[in-house]
């Protein structure tokens, strides 16, 4: 059976059959069935085994089993040691995380190294129906109940339709010899748990329960496409971008079918976790100003909608600048130039452009972002002195803006909130004989 089911494999995924394949062997009986298989079916393949030096001795019975089984059969293999504690250590994976980030990076080097087309492990439909318990126990959205992909890029799965059963006697019919991890055993291990105790009983209650199981993961698979089709819909109606911040209208959110569903699709991918979401779905109709952090992610509540951005893009700036010229700050130019002030000068209504007194200008002058207790006397209100952050308030800023907005200092004044408001202090009068011009450009 293992044999026509690795050949309709090839067949129904349209690999051709003189593509190279390499082959992951554990030495258990299903990677070894796989393995003598694929020989059967005289296909270009080389062998690859990691020894992850997790379980002493036996792992290097395991290691040197794959080496004779490959000798015996003039099989080309490759096998390889890894300190999988030490690396999982210094990476902060987990021990399982590790291990299968080093297996695949080396898997890939191999494959190139061997100029073949194709990984092929063998998961089987065992692995399929604990990988979705193991999902459902930790918690899953409909992703996590298609159980594992026969085809996933360069990595090829060609045994899930088989069960565990059918391996045992296809290593049994062929008389193949194969290694059993002591570990399997131990219900240490949640998948472990669900093998011998979950399992077993689904099995009783529905002896086809496998295939059930393949016949579920197909329903649910075309199910996570319909949803996935729907959910991009969504967030065309929904998102927008503005000068790198995602906006995501509140009313359309609420009025989807499923929003807290939407909003976990849109913004646990930015690293915002179930409670955060939650809470952030509840803010609807609450004030503007609420903020939420996720490295850093901050989502802020603005009146129509949630404003998402990378606060690691809006730097800290502080530059001085000693004379007249070009300049470039933040990504933006300025240029400030010095001129005679012209007996029909008018001055300019353009917010990029700031035209200051040249005489109450002392240089160096410093451009930076806005700071806590930082005010200004906006043009036109003379005496009146505001906090800055109360003018960003009036001008509806969102925060991200607020961030962003550089002020151009003089001694200790703010002479202009750039590209907003020049100050009184610094204004054109009849007495002005020089202007200083400060433009965006």
């Amino acid at each position: 059976m293992i044999r026509k089911t690795i050949q309709h494999f090839l067949n129904r995924h349209q690999i051709a059959e003189n593509a190279g394949f390499i082959l992951a062997v554990s030495g258990g009986a299903d990677s070894v069935s796989m393995l003598h298989a694929f020989q059967d079916l005289n296909l270009k393949i080389f062998v690859v085994h990691c020894n992850f030096l997790l379980r002493n001795e036996e792992s290097d019975m395991d290691e040197l089993f794959v080496r004779q089984f490959c000798e015996n059969h003039k099989i080309a293999y490759k096998i390889r040691k890894f300190d999988t504690t030490r690396y999982a250590r210094e990476k902060g994976l987990s021990i399982e995380m590790a291990a299968r980030e080093l297996r695949y990076t080396w898997f890939r080097e191999i494959k190139q190294k061997q100029g073949m087309d194709y990984i092929v492990v063998a998961h089987h439909a065992d692995d399929v129906a604990e990988t979705i318990f193991i999902n459902l126990c930790r918690g899953t959205g409909i992703k996590g109940l298609t159980g594992i992909r026969p085809v996933n890029g360069d990595i090829l799965r060609p045994l899930l339709e088989c069960s565990r059963e059918d391996i045992l006697h296809y290593a049994a019919e062929h008389q193949l010899d194969f290694r059993t991890d002591s570990t399997n055993n131990s219900l240490n291990y949640i998948r472990n748990k669900i093998r011998h105790q979950i399992i077993p009983v689904c099995k009783e209650i529905n002896p086809s329960f496998l295939k059930t199981t393949e016949e579920n993961c197909m329903v649910l698979e075309e199910t996570e496409k319909i949803f996935r089709y729907g959910l991009q819909k969504l967030r065309t109606e929904i998102l927008k971008n503005e000068k790198n911040e995602i906006l995501l209208d509140i009313a359309k959110t609420l009025a989807s079918p499923a929003p807290y569903t939407l909003l976990y699709e849109i913004l646990h991918p930015f690293g915002f976790n179930k409670t955060q979401i939650r809470d952030i779905l509840n803010t609807h109709d609450t004030v503007s100003g609420k903020q939420f952090r996720a490295g850093t992610n901050i989502l802020v509540k603005d009146r129509t909608c949630w404003r998402l951005y990378d606060d690691s893009k809006c730097p800290y700036i502080y530059q001085r600048i000693g004379s007249t010229g070009q300049f470039r700050i933040a990504g933006q130019s300025l240029e400030i130039t010095l001129f005679p002030r012209p007996a029909n000068f008018e001055i300019t209504k353009d917010p990029k452009i700031a035209c200051l007194d040249a005489e109450k200008i002392k240089f160096p002058l410093t451009i930076r972002n806005w700071q806590a207790g930082d005010y200004f006397h906006p043009i036109g209100m003379k005496k009146n002195k505001k906090k800055i952050s109360d003018f960003f308030t009036n001008q509806k800023m969102s925060a991200k803006q607020k961030k962003e907005c550089l002020l151009l200092v003089s001694g200790n004044k703010i002479a202009w909130v750039i590209g907003q408001r020049p100050d009184e202090r610094f204004k054109i009068t009849p007495l002005t004989k020089q202007i200083l011009q400060v433009k965006l450009l």
